[in-house]
């Protein structure tokens, strides 16, 4: 999924929504096509919340750099 393409998708609302569909699982819910659609939109919010932190990271490192002496 290219940087373009990424849904805006709210951090914590996206860390909840994972913790939703994780809980979904562990209680064992055995609907296989809603299970591989919960797991197609964990795997969708992961990669945008991997992105927005790796995007926060670099702006981190930034500052850093930028306020270094």
């Amino acid at each position: 999924m290219s940087k373009k393409q990424l849904p805006k998708i709210d951090v914590a609302q996206g860390f909840e929504e994972l913790e939703s569909i994780a809980e979904w699982f562990e209680k064992g819910h055995g609907h296989l096509d809603e299970g591989l659609k919960k797991f197609e939109r964990a795997m969708e919010i992961a990669g945008v919340l991997k992105q927005r932190l790796d995007e926060a990271e670099n702006t981190i490192r930034e500052i850093k750099e930028k306020f270094a002496v």
